[in-house]
């Protein structure tokens, strides 16, 4: 830096002599830096403020190609040791091409590694003198002497545009002095047949005479590159006016191939621009980009982001990482995480963590207007220099917080299967108490035929409840799972309603609980809709509102027809009011969770799985309808459905239904012979005894293999009917069904599932098997009686 500090005298006597002093210090593991003092800088044409590694890199990419070689043994020369000299040309950004001369030598005191030291001057004048042609008998020695690069050299007289042109080497038609009048004309003509069109309007504003004049007013040299088409490709050329030094009347006009100039340029501005795309690219959503000297903290600034200016102003303009990040802690880093950042941050940890893992994440908050914003910072080691650091800041907010609400959320699911399951434990174990001690009871008193039969009873409503419970849950599952859907049937409102009430009034009547069923205002009774849904949909929010209304209270269910705005569909209004103790505004917001309820058995004494109104609601979502509530502690509450249904065209259909049902006939199965196959022993005596008290010869086997060898030993026509249980070993009921039905491809003897396996899906496998029927364990008397019916005949 020494050479750098001379005297304002000795600075103002160099740089008047236009000679500019530089240093350049190669230190192993750093990047070269170069110092110039103002006349260098001044002649480069680049700002004071350009930072040393800059300016090192601006200082050699801008080299012309065809000198470089030179330059970089003048380099090689002062490194060895050697005073070096050289003379090259520099491509200015404003002036173009420059030509300066560079002495200089290394400083041999300078210890921490290469420092070289030396001065610059401009010689583009003296070069360019050269070119110019001052007497007519020099123009051999001229074109001798500079020719060589040049396409044609064109010495023009700008006062009667006459021109002289001389070693013409062929790219365009040379011009003929003696035809040819006016030099700009001329030249316009000739370059406009070759030029590439794209390119034909910058030359011909550049071969306009006033318009280049007015150029070299402010420069000495102003030029234009542009394209020919040469054999079929295109070649890069530049058209260069000069002034001359020994006439203000004449100029000097080269035409001279650029191509390997031009290409070199080309590739490396679209190396920068791939390497700023990459850059862009992989920052898109970081904030702020910066590349960081690890050893002093010094730092480049690739990418900012206006928000952190209005975050923290003045932080653009830091340029010291140390300093970018003592500013952020003591502004507007959480205080909570201010002594956390500041050890994560710490130089040598960073160093280290880059080190061993490559990539190094510090996450913290900031605060901002009071509130909590999650940011991170990204380390990535620069493997191609030591101590050098990519950082990169970007808000890590909205997955953070989407992260943090999910874990929340599934503490919340957590916490409500923890409460389902504490709730299932006791409201499970309360009917199977019940059924084991009643069962226990009947047993001891298995004489007393009275006592007996009232356990049994008590025991059977127990089962009953059980097997709600069980239901309740597996259907919420499959409702979540997506496997239910909805079966459409052409229906009769009025006919479901009357056959709701009976069941609906039993449930009200057993708890002393006023029960009243109104339906009005029903203009299309006949729609298509899947009734046992919207019978469970009604039954569920019903058998709640008599389940915790009080003895003397009241129920009522109100049935109308509201207007609807959908065409072809009927917009139907189920109204469910009770005198009952109600909810709590904060329950209300949670009424409709799976497993919810607001006491627990154990309290309210009333039994479930909290999951009805859940299975209700999923139901009613189904149907495309909706359910609201109102509800006030002490009072009762009300429910509201309205559920959209498709109205049918030809009502006549279900009347037909209604009347082909009315119509069963009572069947006798005295002396029918009916298969069961089961292969759990207690499931087959409790079939057998069902069929044989209603006369049924009953034989069994205890697998599908079983049951297809019984098939193939007695025949298609020896059984009547096959109850076919679906998981058994061996093989298993859908197996077998195949079987006999390839066994005997004429004969078709009935089959019915008769299966734990209960869900429409199943009932599907099984008809899809070759199955007529399916039944659902437990088995529930009077549905194996109507399938019974159906399939026996006499």
């Amino acid at each position: 830096m020494n050479c750098l500090q001379s005297s304002e005298l000795t600075r103002a006597i160099l740089s008047s002599a236009g000679i500019g002093l530089w240093m350049i210090e190669l230190d192993e593991g750093k990047p070269p830096r170069m110092y110039a003092d103002k006349a260098l800088l001044l002649t480069l044409g680049l700002p004071e403020e350009t930072l040393p590694e800059d300016l090192y890199n601006l200082w050699c990419n801008n080299v012309d190609l065809s000198y470089y070689e030179g330059f970089a043994e003048f380099v090689d020369q002062m490194t060895r040791g050697s005073m070096s000299e050289v003379e090259y040309a520099w491509n200015h950004q404003s002036r173009g091409v420059i030509f300066l001369k560079n002495y200089g030598g290394r400083n041999n005191e300078y210890t921490r590694g290469v420092r070289l030291e030396g001065c610059s001057m401009e010689v583009t004048e003296q070069v360019e003198f050269k070119m110019h042609l001052r007497e007519l008998d020099q123009y051999s020695d001229i074109a001798n002497t500079l020719g060589d690069g040049f396409d044609s050299i064109y010495y023009v007289d700008i006062n009667d545009n006459s021109f002289i042109e001389f070693n013409a080497q062929g790219a365009v038609k040379t011009l003929d002095a003696e035809n040819c009048k006016n030099f700009f004309e001329g030249l316009e003509q000739i370059l406009e047949k070759t030029v590439y069109r794209d390119d034909w309007n910058a030359v011909k504003d550049f071969v306009n005479k006033d318009r280049m004049l007015h150029g070299l007013e402010n420069d000495r040299t102003v030029s234009v590159s542009f394209r020919f088409f040469i054999d079929g490709q295109l070649v890069f050329y530049r058209l260069k006016a000069a002034k001359t030094p020994d006439s203000d009347n004449h100029i000097v006009v080269t035409l001279e191939n650029v191509n390997e100039e031009e290409l070199a340029k080309a590739e490396r501005k679209a190396a920068a621009n791939r390497d700023m795309a990459v850059i862009s690219g992989l920052s898109d959503d970081f904030g702020c980009v910066v590349y960081v000297d690890y050893e002093t903290l010094s730092e480049v600034l690739y990418r900012f982001d206006p928000l952190f200016e209005k975050l923290v102003p003045g932080w653009s303009k830091i340029d010291n990482f140390g300093k970018r990040l003592d500013v952020l802690v003591n502004t507007i880093v959480h205080p909570g995480d201010r002594e956390a950042f500041c050890a994560a941050t710490e130089p040598s940890k960073v160093l280290d963590a880059v080190e061993r893992e490559h990539i190094y994440f510090v996450n913290f908050r900031l605060q901002v207007d009071g509130e909590d914003i999650y940011y991170q910072i990204k380390f990535v080691k620069d493997e191609n220099s030591k101590n050098h650091v990519i950082a990169g800041f970007h808000s890590v907010d909205a997955e953070t917080k989407r992260e943090m609400a999910s874990l929340e959320k599934a503490e919340l699911a957590n916490k409500a299967k923890s409460a389902f399951l504490f709730n299932m434990s006791h409201d499970i174990r309360t009917p199977l108490n019940a059924m084991i001690g009643f069962t226990d009871m009947a047993v001891k008193n298995i004489d007393d035929k009275a006592k007996a039969l009232d356990c049994l009873s008590k025991s059977k409503l127990s089962s009953e409840h059980l097997l709600s419970l069980i239901n309740d849950v597996l259907d919420m599952s499959r409702i979540e799972s997506g496997k239910v859907e909805l079966d459409l049937n052409p229906v009769d409102l009025d006919e479901n309603g009357e056959d709701l009430v009976p069941m609906l009034k039993s449930l009200a009547e057993k708890k002393n609980v006023h029960f009243e069923f109104n339906r009005h205002d029903i203009q299309n009774r006949y729609v298509y809709v899947d009734f046992l849904r919207m019978n469970q949909v009604l039954i569920n929010v019903v058998s709640n509102a008599v389940k915790y209304t009080p003895s003397g209270g009241s129920v009522v269910v109100d049935i109308s027809q509201v207007p609807s705005q959908r065409e072809g569909y009927g917009l139907y209004q189920f109204v469910i009011k009770d005198t009952g103790i109600g909810m709590s505004p904060e329950y209300q917001q949670h009424l409709f969770d799976e497993f919810s309820r607001e006491r627990t058995s154990t309290v309210s004494k009333q039994q479930g799985t909290g999951l009805g109104l859940a299975i209700t609601k999923r139901i009613v979502d189904m149907m495309e309808g909706s359910i609201d509530v109102e509800s006030k502690v002490g009072v009762g509450s009300s429910f509201t459905i309205r559920i959209p249904m498709r109205i049918q065209e030809n009502p006549e259909a279900v009347e037909q239904m209604r009347f082909a049902h009315s119509e069963q006939e009572s069947v006798s199965f005295e002396g029918f012979r009916v298969l069961v196959v089961e292969d759990n022993e207690l499931n087959l005596e409790i079939s057998k005894d069902i069929l044989e008290s209603a006369g049924v010869i009953v034989e069994s086997a205890s697998d599908g293999s079983v049951a297809v060898e019984c098939l193939r030993e007695k025949g298609p026509d020896y059984y009547d009917c096959i109850l076919m249980d679906i998981q058994m070993p061996v093989m298993d009921g859908f197996e077998a069904t195949r079987a006999i039905r390839k066994m005997f491809p004429d004969k078709r003897v009935p089959i019915i599932a008769l299966s734990a396996n209960a869900f429409d899906e199943d009932r599907r496998k099984s008809l899809e098997a070759g199955m007529d029927g399916h039944l659902a364990k437990p088995v529930v008397i009077a549905q194996l009686e109507d399938a019974l019916k159906k399939y026996l005949r006499h």
